[in-house]
């Protein structure tokens, strides 16, 4: 591919350079012929490497594109997309929305973040922000709408760490108490969260087909999520991922006495309403009219979430013995290292009893090493070596 320098009758600027690329003329002019053929060879090498980039693609606005973008998702939850849509119209599209593509800057998506920050957004709702506005024009990179993501390397100051609410054995015990007196089987609700591990939308859409009592085991197959102005949307659970759990016999006795009012293929818990379609639990009601009344009876802390019992089942699973392995397929972790990262304080403890446990079953076999001392009474003597 080729260029041409023609001098041109033009004031202030006699010289113009131009190429053709991908169906389209570029030109430039310049007031030196010898400028006009330094950017027409620049242009030239660039479409030989590949590193071209069309000057005048990205000229849409960001508001446009986002709709585009956001219309085009694909194995997005609707609670996600739902999410997505509030951070774009509360917090992305007053700054850029008119700005086009190739517009927006580094420096702009620094200060957009910096206005947050100082506004007192919360650390993880700014990062949430970002990574829409980042998700968004990386696949405007990708279809060649700009040339790079100006969202990479933007900083975010880092979240304080949420503090990891636990209860032990006793407390769940109260609780589930207090709960079943506020309302009949919500203290078995609470009972199977502390001790499975299920995350609430998994439980909701929890089915008597999904629990085989005999074995102890439980299918995790689809989870609920309520979305505004959707309502209660059934798909999988979160990683996709289909799991069994086992369940102590203190959760299947109960459990399989509450089935016995199930249909075979019934929600497992429902509204106080019945058990027709339509009467999942729902997050919010069970919150105000069992849960917050049932920490008060219980009289533990009132700022407890439901989402705390998925914490608590993951400390009693390790006080019980349980290795990371064992938790992380319990909890639906897609990765140990999840696991271990929340959850690895609770293990500290342990490392003494581990200690002990190596002496008595280890300890005989092992004699003292050559070259060093040993002690016999109170005095140390040499071990010869040779």
């Amino acid at each position: 591919m080729a260029g041409s320098i023609q001098r041109i009758d033009r004031r202030g600027r006699p010289w113009r350079a131009r190429y053709r690329v991908a169906g389209v003329e570029r030109s430039r002019t310049f007031h030196r012929k010898d400028d006009a053929a330094r950017w027409l060879r620049e242009e030239l090498v660039k479409v030989d490497r590949g590193l071209w980039f069309d000057p005048g693609a990205g000229e849409e606005t960001y508001g446009e594109w986002s709709a585009r973008w956001l219309g085009q998702l694909r194995g997005v939850k609707p609670k996600t997309a739902t999410g997505y849509r509030s951070l774009l119209d509360s917090r992305i599209l007053p700054v850029f929305g008119e700005v086009e593509l190739r517009r927006i800057t580094h420096d702009q998506v620094q200060g957009w973040i910096t206005e947050m920050s100082a506004e007192g957004l919360s650390a993880s709702r700014i990062r949430q922000a970002r990574q829409v506005l980042r998700a968004s024009l990386e696949v405007a990179v990708i279809q060649g709408k700009v040339p790079r993501n100006p969202v990479a390397g933007v900083k975010i100051d880092p979240d304080r760490p949420r503090v990891q609410r636990f209860l032990d054995a006793t407390q769940v015990a109260r609780l589930v108490a207090a709960a079943e007196n506020h309302r009949d089987g919500a203290g078995l609700v609470v009972l199977l969260l502390a001790y499975s591990g299920l995350r609430w939308g998994e439980l909701v859409a929890l089915r008597a087909s999904s629990i085989d009592v005999a074995r102890g085991r439980v299918t995790v197959a689809v989870s609920v999520t309520e979305v505004a102005g959707e309502g209660v949307v059934t798909g999988a659970p979160k990683n996709h991922r289909l799991r069994a759990l086992g369940l102590p016999r203190l959760v299947i006795d109960p459990l399989a006495a509450h089935l016995v009012t199930v249909e075979p293929d019934g929600l497992v818990f429902t509204t106080a309403k019945g058990r027709h379609a339509g009467s999942e639990l729902r997050g919010a009601a069970f919150r105000s009219q069992v849960w917050r009344p049932a920490l008060a009876t219980a009289g533990l802390d009132p700022d407890l979430r439901i989402h705390d019992l998925r914490h608590t089942a993951a400390s009693l699973m390790i006080s019980a013995g349980a290795s990371v392995k064992a938790v992380q397929k319990a909890l639906g972790h897609s990765t140990a290292v999840i696991t271990l990262d929340r959850y690895s304080h609770l293990y500290d403890e342990d490392l003494e009893a581990l200690a002990g446990a190596l002496d008595a079953r280890f300890g005989d076999t092992v004699a003292a090493p050559r070259g060093h001392t040993h002690t016999e009474g109170t005095r140390q003597q040499p071990v010869p070596v040779g």
